[in-house]
């Protein structure tokens, strides 16, 4: 895996996403919410639904609106990253990660 460069999810809402079903890297986070509602988004290590073990977990509140999480190393995922996206309103993300 080349850590140079990496991938983006594009713009993920409220739900369950598979952004990569096989071994890669997460390098950062993008957590966006309504600005009314709190959004969380969960980054598990898992090729096919949001279990298992946690990768990352980020929070925006009412107060942030945004929050990013950028790792200086990225993240190993052995299975597979798999992202939910949760809170009311209109909670979004981005995944960064290398394939």
């Amino acid at each position: 895996m080349n850590n140079a460069m990496c991938l983006s999810s594009d713009l993920l809402a409220a739900g369950t996403t598979v952004v990569m079903p096989r071994k890669s890297m997460l390098s950062g986070l993008l957590i966006i919410s309504d600005g009314t509602n709190v959004a969380t988004v969960t980054v598990y290590d898992n090729a096919s639904t949001g279990a298992g073990k946690v990768l990352a977990k980020g929070v925006a509140t009412v107060t942030t609106g945004v929050n990013s999480l950028a790792f200086v190393t990225p993240i190993r995922a052995d299975l597979g990253i798999t992202v939910v996206v949760a809170g009311t309103g209109a909670p979004q993300a981005v995944v960064y990660f290398d394939a």
